[in-house]
């Protein structure tokens, strides 16, 4: 297959997600572009929901990321299945983790 079929499966494949992609880009952004206009830089005080909420999406992941793709984890059996799941699991911690991060900061900022 060439790169460009490659592509348009790709992007056949992506086309009934374009609007949960976008609607994650715009939870992504609000908060950092917000939060950033007010003094918030990755090394800022976040407070305990950005320690505690992105852990909790990743282990609420392993089990919902299956459902999500109307399987369940007892279908999850070779090596390439749980390095998939745990891969997503992770993406959607850190996603966690830069959503809630600044939203705690300007919660917990002292004006």
């Amino acid at each position: 297959m060439t790169f460009f079929g490659t592509l348009t499966v790709v992007w056949y494949s992506a086309l009934p997600w374009l609007w949960l992609i976008a609607l994650m880009v715009i939870i992504f952004l609000a908060p950092q572009v917000i939060a950033r206009m007010k003094g918030y830089s990755f090394g800022s005080q976040g407070g305990m929901g950005s320690k505690y909420l992105p852990p909790l999406v990743f282990v609420l992941a392993l089990f919902l990321v299956p459902m999500q793709t109307q399987s369940s984890i007892a279908y999850v059996n070779t090596w390439v299945d749980w390095m998939n799941l745990i891969g997503a699991s992770i993406g959607l911690g850190i996603y966690a983790w830069f959503v809630f991060h600044p939203i705690c900061y300007l919660r917990n900022r002292k004006a």
